[in-house]
C-alpha cells in the first residue's frame, strides 16, 4: 500500500541484515498486552539464494467459488484416496493448480513502479518476475488468488486488474467497478471461506485518500468483494484509515495498520471486529509504502521504516513460536530489499503450518 503522495526514483542493491526492532506485544507505556505467548525481540543473520522461476503460457481462468461435488463411497477393503475429497478421482472445489510459478513456496510482492516480484521466506531472497503489462504504474495494493492471478489495485482510481503470475505481461480487466459505495482504495487479500471450504474471496480495509494513514475509533471500513458479481460490500468498521490485509488457507483474516505502535489484528470476517490485537513496538508504518503476508504460520512485514522511498525492510514475526522458545520474536531480515513494496499477496494455497 502506498498513499497518493509517495514517489520513487529507483532501487538499491539487496542487503541481508538483522537488527533489534523493539519490544513486541507491549503498549506505548510498556504495559504488557494479554496476547499469549509473551512477545520479545531477537536478532539473526541470514544469507541465501533463491530459485529463478520461469514463465509459461497463461492458465485458463475459472471462478473462485468452484462447484461443490458430492460422492458416496462403498467399503470394499481397498484404501480410499482422500487427497481430492472424493472417491471418484475428481478434483476438489477450488483446488490449487500446478503451474510453472508455484503458489505455495513464497510471497508475491508488488513494487511502487508496477513490477511483480516473489519473496522466498525460506531463503530470504527476492526474484523479479517482470513488469506487469497493465499500462499503469501507480500501484496501491495487491492480492493473489488460488488460480495464480495477482489482483493489482491502482492509486486514486481504485481500478483492479488481474495479472497472470506465470506471464506478468498478461493483464486483464476482471470487470470490477471502482468507486462502489464511495470506496476507491483499500488494502486487500484473498481469504479462504473456512478451514474446510478452500474457496476464497477478497477482503479489505478502506483508505479515504485524505492525508496520511491514521488510527482512531471507526476510522475505516472492513469490506468484501463477491467473487462472482464483484460487488463490494461494507461489513463493519475498523480502527484504521489505511491498512493492509492478509489471509490464510484456514479462513482467518489479519489486518496490519496503526501508528505508534503499529498493530497486527485478527479480524472477524463477518464484521471486521478485532478478535485479537498485537502491538508491534519498533515496527513503524510511515506515510509511504507498506504491506505484509502470512506464510507457514508466521508473518512477514514489508515497510519503508526509514522513509527513503527506495527500498523496503523485511521483518519476520514468529507468530506461532515455531522455534519453541516461548516468545513471538520480531526480527529484521533485510534492511534494503531491492524494491519499494506497496503490495504483498500470498495465495491461500500457501502452507498454514510451519514447513
Amino acid at each position: 500500500m502506498t498513499d497518493a503522495t509517495s514517489t520513487s526514483t529507483g532501487a538499491a542493491p539487496t542487503s541481508v541484515t538483522s537488527q533489534d526492532t523493539g519490544t513486541v506485544g507491549e503498549s506505548e507505556s510498556g504495559t504488557p498486552t494479554t496476547t499469549d505467548p509473551t512477545t520479545s525481540t531477537s536478532t539473526s543473520t541470514s544469507t541465501s539464494t533463491g530459485p529463478d522461476p520461469s514463465t509459461t503460457e497463461p492458465i485458463d481462468p475459472s471462478t473462485t467459488t468452484g462447484d461443490t461435488t458430492t460422492s458416496t463411497s462403498t467399503t470394499t477393503g481397498e484404501e480410499t484416496d482422500t487427497s481430492t475429497g472424493s472417491t471418484t478421482g475428481e478434483d476438489e472445489p477450488c483446488a490449487c493448480p500446478d503451474i510453472e510459478v508455484p503458489l505455495d513456496d513464497g510471497i508475491f510482492v508488488l513494487s511502487d513502479d508496477a513490477e511483480l516480484w516473489k519473496y522466498f521466506p525460506e531463503t530470504n531472497n527476492f526474484t523479479m518476475l517482470g513488469q506487469i503489462g497493465c499500462g499503469m504504474t501507480n500501484t496501491f495494493s495487491m492480492a493473489v488468488d488460488r488460480l495464480g492471478y495477482a489482483w493489482v489495485q491502482f492509486n486514486g482510481t481504485g481500478q483492479l486488474r488481474k495479472v497472470d503470475v506465470t506471464n506478468v505481461a498478461d493483464c486483464s480487466d476482471p470487470g470490477f467497478a471502482p468507486g462502489q459505495v464511495g470506496v476507491n482504495n483499500f488494502g486487500m487479500a484473498f481469504v479462504s471461506n473456512s478451514e474446510v471450504d478452500k474457496c476464497d474471496r477478497i477482503y479489505g480495509n478502506t483508505y479515504s485518500g485524505f492525508g496520511g494513514y491514521s488510527e482512531g475509533p471507526n476510522a475505516g471500513d472492513f469490506i468484501t468483494i463477491d467473487p462472482d458479481s464483484l460487488i463490494l460490500s461494507k461489513l463493519g468498521k475498523t480502527s484504521f484509515d489505511g491498512a493492509e490485509l492478509t489471509g490464510t488457507g484456514d479462513g482467518r483474516a489479519f489486518i496490519f495498520g496503526g501508528q505508534f505502535p503499529s498493530k497486527l489484528v485478527e479480524a472477524d470476517k463477518n464484521t471486521g471486529a478485532a478478535l485479537s490485537v498485537l502491538p508491534l513496538n519498533g515496527l513503524e508504518i510511515n506515510n509511504g509504502a507498506f504491506a505484509f503476508a502470512f506464510f507457514a504460520g508466521d508473518f512477514y512485514f514489508f515497510t519503508d521504516s526509514d522513509n527513503d522511498l527506495f527500498n523496503s525492510e523485511v521483518t519476520h514475526l514468529d507468530y506461532d513460536d515455531s522455534d519453541g522458545n516461548g516468545i513471538q520474536d520480531l526480527t529484521v531480515l533485510q534492511q534494503d530489499a531491492p524494491l519499494l513494496i506497496v503490495g504483498a499477496g500470498v495465495s491461500t494455497c500457501a502452507p498454514v503450518q510451519p514447513m
